[in-house]
């Protein structure tokens, strides 16, 4: 993060920020911008601008003027960090009675992995930013918790980078999705602390000890491999510098007494019988849009076609990674297709980022990576739970999954471990609690009770328990394929 005064910019992430809050410039602006930067002071020629900007075409200098007047303002106007030689060219430089040099703190390590996970526009999250950024202004340690695409770490990064940026620190972000073990955990928190350097034989006094009394925001992403480790390493981060905060994506809490968690839902989807003007303004109609239309994709804003996008968007329970998938198809399948094809199932999305983690190129491997993290027992009860066509209640849930192997103490445990998860959503009904899953977790449990021989036996329990019953509060938006069970063969799943 290159820091000058009350702005601050993200070469990597192309983001600019004035006083913690982003600000849009064009994208020849930024350019010029970085060119700026990047001559750490030293003029930058108008003609190497030209050259470098406009590669392909020819451009009046007035062109350059104009970016020039626009960063300009952004950077304090006539004497502030824009200076002008006449003739020659720009520099980016303190003001006169600025006698400091910008202080540049270079984002550690992985600043690839932050590019990627920040290169779409944080649409539809809006209140959770807010919501994050007040936390963690009080917080030492904030760990967003959610389902596996739910957008933790695009959220996170972007609350963090406005954290950083308005208290002028470095962002270290740490991606730990293909983290296992202690002493991996520890050598590669040193390593992006430092930038390089031997990380063999550390302990987590070392990491400790490195970070010593800096003022940091460190972001540790992906964190479910290694829960154990990274909880007792934050607990002792925290004891010793109050100064740092400590920001932790994961599909389940650390655990931790300085822990405060915020849990991350799916995007709001809209209703039955939605309005133009309301489908519109619905987040998930306009991740869907807005990642269609950044593949080249566009669709009529008429009414027969949003509400095409709306149901889309309802079979994907507002999942932001199931929407970028499904937008990604859309290019090739068209809407209908595309509805056609969730039919059929939705686990057979794919088309991610040739870029991001194995676990985030189809909704199949989201739901695996979380699946096989699990115990024995805690798989046996989420198959099992397959069954229920929408929400239930625990009682429900104990009813069904007990058995002479796992008695109810041992379910109960199970459900809860699964809700802390994240592979059950957890709904509240005034003093009471209800359970689902999303549609993509159900269609691969269920496929997992058949694999396991157990559909038949579990679907007659299902249907012969007069205890056993969803108590809809509200009828959830699901697939064509979640029917009314009239047989154990027919058994549905979405």
């Amino acid at each position: 993060m290159h820091n000058f005064d009350r702005v601050s910019v993200s070469l990597e992430c192309r983001q600019v920020f004035a006083d913690g809050q982003p600000q849009h410039i064009g994208a020849r602006a930024f350019e010029i911008l970085e060119l700026l930067i990047r001559a750490e002071g030293g003029l930058v020629t108008k003609d190497h601008i030209m050259r470098t900007v406009w590669p392909n075409t020819v451009v009046v200098e007035n062109n350059l003027h104009v970016h020039i007047s626009t960063l300009r303002k952004l950077f304090g106007g006539k004497h502030g960090w824009i200076r002008t030689e006449a003739g020659r060219g720009y520099r980016l430089a303190p003001p006169a009675e600025n006698t400091r040099v910008p202080v540049v703190d270079a984002v550690p390590v992985q600043a690839h992995a932050l590019t990627a996970q920040r290169k779409w526009s944080l649409i539809g999250r809006e209140d959770e930013l807010a919501e994050l950024r007040n936390l963690f202004e009080r917080e030492v340690l904030v760990t967003l918790v959610g389902p596996g695409g739910v957008g933790k770490s695009h959220l996170a990064l972007e609350a963090a980078a406005a954290l950083a940026c308005s208290r002028r620190i470095k962002l270290c972000h740490v991606d730990l999705a293909s983290v296992t073990g202690r002493d991996k955990l520890m050598g590669t928190l040193l390593r992006a602390l430092r930038g390089s350097g031997d990380s063999c034989n550390v302990e987590s006094d070392d990491v400790v000890r490195e970070i010593g009394a800096r003022k940091l925001v460190l972001v540790f992403d992906n964190c479910e491999r290694c829960v154990d480790e990274l909880a007792e390493l934050c607990e002792a981060i925290a004891a010793s510098n109050a100064a740092v905060s400590m920001i932790v994506t994961s599909r389940e809490p650390l655990r931790v007494a300085c822990e405060r968690i915020y849990r991350v839902a799916p995007l709001a989807v809209p209703d039955t019988g939605a309005s133009e003007s309301d489908l519109e303004a619905c987040s998930a109609v306009r991740v869907f849009i807005a990642r269609a239309h950044a593949m080249g994709t566009d669709f009529p804003r008429d009414l027969k076609t949003l509400r095409m996008v709306a149901s889309v968007c309802g079979r994907l329970n507002g999942l932001p990674l199931g929407l970028e998938l499904a937008a990604a198809r859309a290019a090739s399948l068209g809407i209908k297709g595309l509805l056609a094809d969730l039919d059929r199932s939705l686990l057979s999305l794919s088309g991610g980022l040739r870029t991001a983690h194995p676990r985030q190129r189809t909704l199949r491997a989201s739901v695996e990576w979380s699946y096989e993290l699990l115990g024995e027992a805690e798989r046996t009860v989420l198959r099992r739970l397959a069954v229920f066509p929408s929400t239930f209640r625990l009682e429900a849930a104990c009813e069904l999954a007990t058995c002479e192997q796992l008695g109810h103490d041992a379910v109960l445990d199970c459900v809860v471990s699964l809700a802390s998860k994240s592979l059950l959503l957890v709904h509240a009904a005034g003093l009471s609690k209800y359970y689902s899953l999303l549609d993509c977790v159900r269609m691969y449990a269920f496929e997992k009770l058949e694999e396991a021989g157990e559909r038949m036996q579990v679907s007659k329990r299902y249907l012969s328990s007069p205890g056993i019953d969803t108590l809809l509060t509200a009828p959830r938006r699901s697939s064509p394929m979640a029917l009314t069970i009239a047989a154990p063969a027919t058994v549905p799943y979405m």
